[in-house]
């Protein structure tokens, strides 16, 4: 599946679409990497609107998705979608694109939450530590239709 989301084969889309809506934990994943592989505008507007639809768990995978994805394109419904990590712990990068880093880091500076990056040390690539009673940013009503590009 994977293969043929790479090839970009036309029908790709349409089945990812059915498999999303399936109860099948593993069939949702699974249309979540084939859109991630599919790579084209479209495929990242529909998991920018997943992301709007899900719950937070499932909200994870998404954004991980999509930070290994990101344009400049997508940048504004990224840091909306960001939001969600600023919290105390370590979050792995690992695979983002320059740009994801960038807005991540730029959504926890205007959220008060300090970055350490130690990618220069050969430590751990890059651990997010929020101040001790750092508060989530209360999801909008109006969150999906943010989530726009």
């Amino acid at each position: 599946m994977i293969e043929l989301a790479r090839r970009n084969e036309p029908e790709m889309f349409e089945f990812c679409e059915n498999l999303i809506v399936s109860d099948d934990f593993d069939e949702w994943r699974a249309s979540i990497r084939a859109l991630a592989a599919l790579r084209t505008g479209e495929a990242i507007d529909r998991l920018v609107m997943l992301y709007a639809q899900c719950y937070s768990e499932d909200r994870v995978i998404i954004i991980d998705v999509v930070g290994r994805l990101l344009t400049a394109e997508h940048i504004h419904p990224f840091s909306i979608m960001t939001r969600q990590l600023a919290k105390p712990g370590e979050l792995d990068v690992t695979g983002w694109t320059s740009v994801a880093i960038g807005t991540l880091k730029n959504v926890c500076k205007r959220l008060g939450v300090e970055v350490v990056d130690d990618t220069g040390t050969g430590q751990e690539v890059s651990k997010l530590e929020a101040l001790a009673n750092q508060k989530l940013v209360p999801e909008s009503e109006h969150e999906e239709s943010l989530l726009h590009p």
